[in-house]
């Protein structure tokens, strides 16, 4: 699973918990880990600064969060998603311990990447439910859920090698394709905005909040953390459970 002894398999999009235990030594794995924590926090700062400069545009995010994959994979795997992370621990891709790593990481450097926007843009966005209706909560975290749920299971279908639709193909290519998840997967979501992101939502929201002393913008952050993780947990569940078990009897 590695060109060599010393570091992982720059072709996955995350790294494999077997590979890591078979591959770092253990008196480098600290090292392995701070670098681990280093790039998923930039990459998330990256993203976070990029999703204010977006504007909203899809087209932008999605370059965006490419240039973060591009930056993030090759050493962290480039999750870039507290509900990613998710799907990675349940699908057995990564211990427990390691996940707080990610975790710690992408909430650090999305609330790293919001302080830079406030700093040099002076602007500050983050998600938020315009409406207190009961039908409108559900639409937003319908969808939420629903785009994550699209976006994840791709994720994993292209990065497990029994099941990825590039076999024997390149990095950048499933950097692109993973891109283009994201991009298509907010088409669920054009009710909230298509954040898919727990980590952003928090770290944006907390940040904003803050800065305008408005603290109801909190009051249903909870559709942007459980919609995302709910669809990451519903894709982890899918992909190992129905997905993977077709796809080994044709």
């Amino acid at each position: 699973m590695s060109q060599d002894t010393k570091i992982i398999k720059r072709t996955q999009f995350t790294p494999q918990e077997s590979d890591i235990k078979n591959i770092i030594p253990t008196q480098g794995k600290s090292k392995e880990e701070m670098r681990i924590f280093l790039f998923e926090f930039f990459g998330m700062a990256l993203f976070a600064y990029g999703i204010i400069c977006s504007q909203g545009s899809d087209e932008f995010l999605a370059l965006f969060f490419f240039a973060s994959v591009c930056l993030a994979a090759p050493f962290s795997g480039a999750h870039v998603n507290p509900a990613v992370t998710l799907a990675m621990l349940l699908s057995r891709r990564i211990n427990f311990g390691q996940a707080v790593l990610y975790w710690l990481a992408q909430f650090s450097g999305a609330l790293c990447g919001a302080c830079c926007c406030y700093l040099i843009l002076n602007e500050v966005d983050s998600p938020q439910v315009k409406s207190t209706e009961y039908s409108w909560i559900l639409s937003d975290f319908s969808g939420e859920a629903f785009g994550t749920f699209t976006f994840i299971l791709f994720i994993l279908i292209q990065t497990d090698s029994e099941t990825t639709l590039t076999p024997g193909g390149q990095p950048m290519t499933t950097y692109v394709l993973v891109a283009l998840a994201l991009y298509f997967s907010r088409g669920f979501t054009f009710h909230s905005g298509g954040c898919l992101n727990p980590g952003m939502a928090v770290s944006l929201q907390l940040f904003q909040s803050f800065q305008t002393g408005d603290r109801q913008r909190m009051e249903f952050l909870w559709v942007f953390v459980g919609g995302p993780l709910g669809g990451g947990f519903g894709a982890s569940v899918f992909f190992e459970l129905f997905y993977k078990k077709q796809i080994k009897r044709l």
